[in-house]
């Protein structure tokens, strides 16, 4: 029996933290105040970005108490906490192109438990074509992303969330996000 896991999001989002590691991963970093508006950005050939070790502080389950992160690039590194972060490679922010609010109506019928194990599964595996709008925590949109195959996966560090966008990294830290399939907007 063969069976191909080219295909497979986990292993994609296992590669690309692989490469972040290795310094094998160029993105661009970009923090945003509680407006939306942007602080700072940094472009850079090699990106790691991981909780910073001595601020580190694990409660007796083992979770991680720190927000603080480490964004190691090239020989430098920005020590940041607080304020939206969303790192990113190869994808294009669609901010300015979508309206600032969505409005999605589906009076389509489906069985809730069914559907979550699908779309569980659907997400572990390939993906699927979806659209995310990031705000900053009070709301403001910092950025959108779309792409063919999106996934989701935990990060080690508190309050962030990976993706993977059509093969392409966005990491999102302290941040509002949404999800939508491609097809709820289209309608």
């Amino acid at each position: 029996m063969a069976l191909t896991l080219s295909s497979c999001s986990n292993i994609a989002n296992w590669e690309l933290s692989m490469r972040s590691k290795i310094g094998a991963l160029p993105l661009t970093v970009s923090t945003y105040d509680s407006n939306g508006q942007k602080i700072d950005q940094i472009k850079a050939k090699s990106v790691n970005i991981h909780t910073d070790k001595k601020m580190s502080q694990k409660d007796d389950k083992g979770n991680e108490g720190s927000s603080v992160i480490d964004v190691d690039y090239g020989h430098n590194r920005m020590i940041h906490v607080g304020s939206t972060l969303i790192a990113y490679e190869g994808l294009k922010n669609y901010q300015d192109v979508f309206s600032k609010h969505t409005n999605i109506n589906d009076q389509n019928h489906a069985v809730p438990i069914l559907n979550t194990m699908y779309q569980n599964f659907k997400n572990d595996w390939s993906g699927d074509s979806k659209v995310v709008m990031i705000r900053s925590q009070l709301g403001m949109p910092v950025a959108v992303f779309a792409g063919k195959n999106v996934s989701i996966h935990k990060s080690d560090m508190k309050k962030s969330t990976q993706f993977v966008i059509d093969g392409h990294r966005l990491f999102v830290y302290r941040a509002d996000y949404t999800v939508y399939p491609v097809a709820s907007l289209k309608k």
